[in-house]
């Protein structure tokens, strides 16, 4: 016990330490880009689930392509040509414009150009210009539009996008600048001018303000600030919005009503022209222009469908909760236990990851976790391996020294092979030796014949003879492994007063052995013996049983004492009073009439005469040959029925047959069978109040038909049905009825001798329900034993 408990202490401590190891290459992981790069690659998954119908969005874009530069000629273009675009498009009334053109520098050739532009601007007064930042030496500069075209923009927003470390935008910013100066992003500018984001309404993502900003292409790291970043859910690959070659709506083959109420965005979609980003939704050979990347962002905005990186915070608890789940159930499951459930948690951090982004629009990162998950059941199978190994080393030792091996079954202990192979060889041999011990005390105990049970110190069975396996109507005795020893003995009923179940009585007996004997409910007639079990340390593990069926000496005894008890006193009775009657009537002849003498006479003889009748027709139904004919069972319950007619009528007794009069054999002999139903119909009547019913009826009840019999009357207690089908037993409910006690063992004998069986179920104040189970005509009687019917 100590080593076993040094060995624990170690275990734990080894979890420990384990547990601590994991978690901290969980956060360590998530830092990595490594690790980054593998979570962005399942959010870009994510975002081409997200796909949006634009068909109908308001947003357009108006694109200066290959097809434009070959009509207007070589890029840029004079800027008349930009004041006439939004002359054109402002004619159709649009919601906002957004002309996605850094003009930072004027037309040194021609200025007036710069002078037209703004005046289309001011004219407009729904034009948004971009601005972005710059590296300058190291320090970050913001690059506005001219200050003529600033003064007549109606709004100015960046338009920085971030790439990621593997070259894909994903990302953007909805605030950046330099206090005191900060820009909205161009696409939330152009939604507020549009009159689509009030200004009032909070911007998504953390408003938690980023101080500096590396720059993708030096690797400096810059003094601008950003805030509110999301995650762009694209719509689509390039080419899913509207869009406008520049030139024809220049020249009017778009009409200008075509832009009415929309958000318009110009910009640079010819190659070599504008900038080309790869996204999470374009591939290798066909990249998204920035403008279009703008356009997903406001219909993104548009339709509130934001996409949120998780906090820090959040996404480090989400990878660590399930590693831990994980390592907590590793310390007490098998290892295809512990395996099903890493797999099983990394499932549900991949359903939590796709349920998260798509409909809550938050973005976490499962890598790091599925990671600890993999690594944490390597380590710790790895180690529960090394420490079962070292275990089986100790208790092998322990087995050889302790002299438990069988010379019937020694091995010779292995000397090849690596570490774990002789270790297994090793407890082979041990296996077999104790295989070879179980063997012998199974067969020792399946040689028992009476039924015997080895209980734990719960009263659950732990192990069963054949015998057993018989005694409890069980196909093969494992059945009997596990179950509650009270449920297969509670139908006891002991003979000695036992003041509970068999079960209870064990709870709270010495341990020493003991015996009862005990009737249960199918009238067999037990011997019950127990005697405790201990193990080598002397500690008490359970209790072994044994039940004697000594149903056949006790029947034997009992129809002995019943033949001397009706010999002796119940045929004396009557015939010993009408001695009486005589002698009385000599001494006193003026002691009753002439007719008091001869009624009470006949009753006694009457009551002798039915004494033996009833007792010839018990020894004639155990043991004459039945004659077996098909009859219709219907008919014989009719005409018992009808026997009963004037018995019934005179306690105003309604007779009731419930069900169709069809055809229903059985083989039977009619005589036997009759009475049988006789003497229940007869018992329904007599023990039933006054102005009551007695239903009857025969319905299939697997291979067998029942015929059964409900009365209203004051039912039987549980208690007195264990004996109620014993000769000369008459059950006292209060209700004076004259009888011989052997009806019911009567019809007892003639359901059995029939290949059935004959059931009760009823209970103090619930009246009555005999049947008598016989099986149907052209099949094989097999006679349902049940142990919860007192009958069976």
């Amino acid at each position: 016990m100590p080593e076993r408990r040094s060995y624990r202490h170690v275990r734990w401590g080894e979890w420990l330490l384990m547990t601590a190891a994991v978690l901290l290459m969980i956060v360590g992981l998530q830092h990595t880009s490594l690790l980054a790069r593998a979570d962005r690659l399942l959010q870009d998954a994510l975002v081409r689930m997200l796909p949006r119908d634009v068909s109908q969005s308001p947003v357009v874009l108006v694109g200066i392509d290959d097809k434009s530069i070959a009509t207007l000629g070589r890029w840029p273009w004079p800027r008349t040509l930009h004041a006439g675009l939004i002359e054109r498009i402002s004619a159709g009334e649009p919601a906002a414009i957004g002309l996605d053109l850094l003009l930072s520098e004027p037309d040194s050739r021609q200025p007036e150009n710069d002078h037209h532009l703004a005046q289309a601007r001011q004219h407009s007064g729904k034009v948004v210009l971009p601005m972005m930042m710059q590296n300058m030496g190291g320090q970050a500069v913001a690059v506005q539009p001219l200050i003529e075209f600033a003064k007549q923009a109606a709004a100015i927003g960046h338009v920085h996008l971030p790439v990621d470390e593997d070259g894909v935008a994903r990302q953007v910013y909805l605030r950046e600048g330099q206090d005191p100066l900060w820009w909205n992003h161009f696409g939330v500018d152009l939604l507020r001018l549009g009159g689509h984001w009030p200004l009032d309404k909070a911007l998504p993502g953390s408003p938690t303000v980023e101080p500096s900003t590396l720059d993708p292409v030096s690797r400096q790291v810059l003094a601008w600030q950003r805030s509110h970043p999301i995650n762009i859910a694209f719509a689509g690959p390039p080419g899913s919005f509207q869009r406008y070659a520049y030139v024809d709506v220049l020249d009017g083959t778009v009409p200008p009503e075509t832009f009415r109420g929309k958000l318009v965005l110009v910009g640079a979609t010819a190659t070599g022209i504008g900038d080309l980003y790869a996204t999470p939704v374009t591939d290798a050979q066909r990249l998204m222009p920035g403008v279009e990347i703008t356009a997903n962002l406001v219909d993104a905005l548009l339709q509130n469908v934001t996409l949120v990186q998780a906090p820090a915070w959040v996404n480090t608890l989400f990878n660590i909760l399930p590693v831990l789940l994980a390592l907590s159930a590793l310390a007490f499951t098998s290892p295809l236990a512990g395996l099903l459930l890493c797999v099983g948690l990394m499932a549900l951090m991949a359903m939590a990851t796709v349920v998260s982004g798509l409909w809550l629009q938050v973005q976490l990162g499962p890598v790091a976790g599925a990671l600890g998950l993999a690594v944490s059941y390597v380590l710790w199978s790895w180690r529960r391996m090394d420490a079962a190994t070292r275990y089986l080393v100790a208790e092998y030792r322990h087995f050889q020294n302790s002299g438990l091996g069988l010379p019937l079954s020694s091995r010779r202990r292995p000397s090849r092979g690596d570490f774990l192979d002789r270790r297994i060889e090793a407890l082979t041999s041990v296996t077999h030796q104790l295989r070879d011990l179980h063997r012998f005390v199974s067969d020792s105990l399946n040689g028992l014949p009476d039924a015997t049970l080895v209980c734990d110190t719960d009263l659950h069975i732990a192990l069963a003879n054949a015998a057993a396996a018989r005694h409890f109507n069980a196909h093969h005795e494992q059945d009997l492994s596990g179950r509650p020893l009270h449920r297969l003995t509670d139908d006891l009923v002991s003979r000695e007063g036992l003041p509970h179940h068999l079960a209870d009585h064990l709870r709270h007996a010495t341990l020493e052995p003991g015996s009862l004997e005990a009737l249960d409910r199918r009238g067999r007639d037990l011997l019950v013996k127990w005697a405790p079990s201990f193990s080598a340390s002397g500690v008490h593990t359970g209790w072994i049983l044994s039940l004697v069926d000594v149903t056949r000496m006790r029947t034997e005894q009992r129809q002995r004492d019943d033949a001397m008890h009706f010999l002796s006193h119940d045929m004396r009775s009557p015939q010993s009073a009408i001695l009486t009657l005589v002698d009385l009537l000599r001494q006193d002849p003026e002691a009753m009439s002439p007719a008091q003498f001869q009624d009470r006479i006949e009753r006694h003889a009457r009551k002798a005469l039915a004494l033996s009748d009833d007792f010839i027709n018990l020894v004639r139904a155990q043991s004459r040959d039945y004659e077996l004919e098909a009859y219709n069972l219907n008919d014989l319950l009719s005409e018992a029925m009808d026997d009963a007619w004037e018995p019934s009528q005179a306690k105003r007794i309604k007779l009731e047959f419930v069900g169709p009069h069809d055809l229903k054999e059985s083989l039977v002999d009619r005589e036997l069978f009759a009475r049988a139903l006789a003497n229940l119909v007869g018992n329904a009547i007599k023990y039933s109040p006054e102005g009551t019913r007695v239903r009857c009826g025969v319905q299939a009840q697997g291979t067998f038909w029942e015929v059964w019999i409900q009365d209203e009357g004051p039912g039987i207690s549980r208690e007195a049905q264990v004996h109620l089908f014993r000769p000369f037993y008459r059950v006292q409910q209060g209700i004076r009825t004259e009888g011989t006690g052997l009806g019911l063992p009567f019809v007892k004998t003639v359901a059995v001798r029939h290949g059935g069986q004959v059931t009760l179920t009823s209970d103090t104040g619930q009246g009555c329900r005999f049947a008598l189970l016989l099986p149907q005509a052209g099949l094989d009687p097999v006679p349902a034993d049940d142990p919860d019917n007192p009958g069976a």
